[in-house]
């Protein structure tokens, strides 16, 4: 199966193989970190509540990118989920880049220059265990136009997705506008996610001080 890591940063790959300008926001990286929590917890690894993550087993996945978290989380202090994500910001560069090297080893996408290109045209995955999975959009535009509960992989995709602003990348305002409380039903359910939106409106804030603060 393809990790929730993996689908952010595919989020941000157009079908050319251009890189999508809502990977430049400042909440891109951040997702990145929220997707791998999120990965981690349901490897059995982490453990997540309103006060604190919890290291539950230090084992390696196997994922390059939740291993690199998961040896962070091990070797730090014992911090809630929004000062966690802000605490791995300087590591998000790392992540994504772990991300997209995994994506090119199992062949879904192809390293040429500077841009990542699709192995199999109209954005299709790789046949895993003899099933094909729905690629990342056309999941989300489906759940959001339908009215059927989605999974709690597709729900964290479509959380993470929205707090980080790539939702934009293909869906226009007008439409996100019009399907905000669809968007609040299905995205705003699991709690490393909550966390995670927490973290991005934190680091705006402290960005907004950093622009406005008055010139002496």
């Amino acid at each position: 199966m393809i990790t929730l890591a993996e689908e952010l940063v595919l989020l941000a790959v157009e079908d050319d193989g251009r890189i999508a300008y809502t990977a430049g926001l400042p909440g891109f990286g951040m997702a990145v970190i929220g997707a791998c929590l999120v990965g981690l917890s349901e490897a059995g690894r982490l453990d997540a509540d309103l006060r604190e993550i919890r290291v539950v087993s230090a084992t390696p996945t196997g994922v390059p990118v939740l291993d690199k978290v998961l040896s962070l989380v091990v070797a730090g202090p014992r911090l809630a989920i929004e000062p966690w994500v802000l605490e791995l910001r300087d590591h998000a560069h790392e992540l994504v880049g772990l991300t997209l090297g995994e994506l090119v080893r199992r062949g879904i996408l192809q390293q040429s220059e500077a841009r990542f290109l699709w192995v199999l045209k109209s954005r299709r995955y790789p046949v895993v265990d003899g099933r094909e999975q729905k690629e990342a959009k056309l999941r989300i535009l489906s759940t959001l136009l339908g009215e059927d509960l989605p999974t709690p992989h597709d729900t964290a995709l479509i959380g993470l997705a929205r707090a980080a602003g790539l939702l934009a990348g293909f869906i226009s305002a007008a439409e996100i506008a019009r399907l905000e409380s669809r968007i609040d039903e299905v995205g705003g359910i699991d709690l490393l996610v909550r966390g995670v939106e927490d973290a991005i409106r934190a680091d705006n804030a402290a960005r907004a001080q950093i622009y406005m603060h008055p010139v002496c």
